[in-house]
């Protein structure tokens, strides 16, 4: 939690949420237009993704100090990505 608060009070924590586990997960596809439902994640994985936080930061170099923050990356990863931006 205190990271979370830390992001907040920098101003650059935009949004952000905790999953739960991939038992609740359900995996839309569309094939030949029909709906097809799976209970479960997409990917049976040792690893998960069990949250998000979009920030708004200045460069990589920003979103990796902050990434590296995050006490989940002393054991396990974080992955950093820009937002696609649709025009």
């Amino acid at each position: 939690m205190t990271f979370t608060q830390d992001l907040r009070q920098s101003g650059a924590l935009v949004a952000g949420d905790g999953f739960q586990g991939t038992e609740t997960a359900t995996t839309v596809r569309v094939r030949d237009a029909e709906t097809q439902l799976t209970d479960g994640p997409f990917a049976e994985t040792d690893e998960v993704l069990s949250g998000y936080y979009l920030i708004d930061v200045a460069d990589l170099e920003a979103a990796v100090a902050w990434a590296a923050k995050i006490p989940g990356a002393s054991y396990g990863s974080v992955e950093v990505r820009p937002v696609r931006v649709f025009r």
